[in-house]
């Protein structure tokens, strides 16, 4: 319909109790059997129009939760401006809560590009703006998980000023305690229309909070600040140790400038513990890092999915690789024909998927790559119908669940 969003699932399915859940751009939100993938129920959540840039319904993940209240089983899932608790049985809602003020009327301010991360009875999102028009005060809302209530809200810059859009996920310890973001643009008087005297603040940083959202600490990218290039997060922090018995003690993301950070969890002060080169920096002809790094606690190995780079000498336009969580070295690496920008998944038999995303070699189509974790071998390569791929690969069970953006949801089996 003109000027409605366009049907397309950019968002990863998720699994529990044998029910598929996953939203759409449209705006529908899905339930759908996990061995017929009929339809058991379906919401209309809200959307925006096109204005200054293109309509959206959803596009992030949803997470399913009992409600330490109730006990009940409730799927937690962000539409275009507000974030819905709804019953995971039937699809009632439960409650909704609007993330950020009422938008204006003629440009696309506020989106909701992150996921909810839920812990310790609460629900917490990322503020983002939709396309940078116009940039909007970026932060986390902390919400009650059972009321929807809003408890508190941390910006990433002062009262007054715009940037700091938290595009990602949330990254939590189990309890809550502690919470760590990947914040994104800085406003460029260049490029964008900034108030007077802007701060910038913690825009361009991984900052750590507690789960309060007070402000403890913060690493911001060097240089990248005042560049007038793209470089912030748009990858979702992920907590590793570095090693099979370690702790979760380090905390690392991908910037747009292509490059991995790893940092001491706590303090986050003392900069980088190492430093990977993923891909080449986001560009007018080169694709961005997005993807979220894989942490597998048994083995204490990191994988990490990439856009264009050069592999033993050789250029792809994608990647895969194995990542010591201690050093950053390399264990393997393995080029793809198309990029790899949402994250990859590992099942408990060692068996990587990582689904690829427009921007191919010549002649070669996106597909869904079945990698051995050990040695990063090409197991199997999946049709997906040539279709672009951004939400995360699910194994579950039996199956494996692929959401491409225009060929619809692709349950393989053995």
């Amino acid at each position: 319909m003109s000027g409605r969003p366009t049907p397309k699932l950019d968002a990863s399915p998720i699994v529990s109790a044998g029910t598929v859940y996953i939203g759409s751009n449209t705006g529908v939100f899905y339930a759908l059997s996990e061995t017929t993938g009929a339809v058991v129920w379906s919401a209309q959540l809200d959307t925006v129009g096109a204005k200054t840039c293109g309509a959206k319904g959803i596009s992030s993940t949803a997470t399913v939760a009992t409600d330490p209240a109730s006990g009940t089983a409730v799927v937690y899932v962000a539409g275009a401006r507000s974030v819905y608790a709804l019953n995971a049985s039937t699809g009632g809602r439960v409650w909704s809560r609007r993330i950020g003020p009422a938008g204006s009327t003629t440009a696309n301010d506020y989106y909701n590009w992150s996921s909810p991360t839920v812990a310790g009875g609460h629900v917490y999102m990322g503020i983002a703006s939709q396309c940078d028009r116009p940039l909007v005060r970026g932060g986390v809302i902390e919400l009650d998980q059972h009321t929807g209530a809003v408890l508190h809200t941390w910006y990433a810059v002062p009262s007054g000023s715009i940037g700091g859009t938290i595009w990602s996920s949330v990254a939590a310890t189990k309890t809550g305690a502690n919470l760590w973001v990947a914040t994104g643009n800085e406003c460029d008087p260049i490029v964008d229309s900034c108030p007077q005297g802007n701060k910038i603040g913690d825009s361009l940083s991984i900052v750590h909070l507690s789960g309060s959202l007070t402000r403890l600490e913060a690493w911001q990218v060097p240089g990248a600040a005042g560049s007038g290039h793209d470089w912030d997060f748009g990858s979702s922090p992920t907590l590793f140790g570095t090693s099979p018995a370690a702790p979760l003690s380090t905390v690392g993301a991908c910037n747009k400038n292509g490059e991995y950070y790893a940092l001491s969890a706590n303090p986050l002060s003392s900069g980088p513990l190492w430093t990977d080169t993923i891909g080449m920096p986001e560009a007018p002809t080169v694709d961005m890092c997005l993807s979220s790094t894989v942490w597998d606690s048994p083995n204490g190995r990191l994988y990490m999915g990439g856009n264009q780079t050069t592999i033993d000498g050789s250029p792809y336009q994608g990647s895969l690789r194995e990542i010591d969580p201690a050093s950053g070295a390399y264990g393997w690496q393995t080029g793809l024909p198309c990029q790899v920008l949402g994250t990859p998944s590992l099942d408990a038999a060692g068996v990587l998927v990582a689904a690829t995303f427009g921007d191919c070699l010549s002649g070669q189509h996106n597909h869904a790559y079945l990698i051995d974790a050990s040695n990063g071998s090409i197991l199997k390569t999946l049709t997906i119908g040539g279709s672009n791929t951004f939400g995360q690969p699910t194994f579950a069970g039996k199956y494996l669940l692929v959401a491409t953006e225009v060929s619809g949801l692709y349950a393989f089996k053995p």
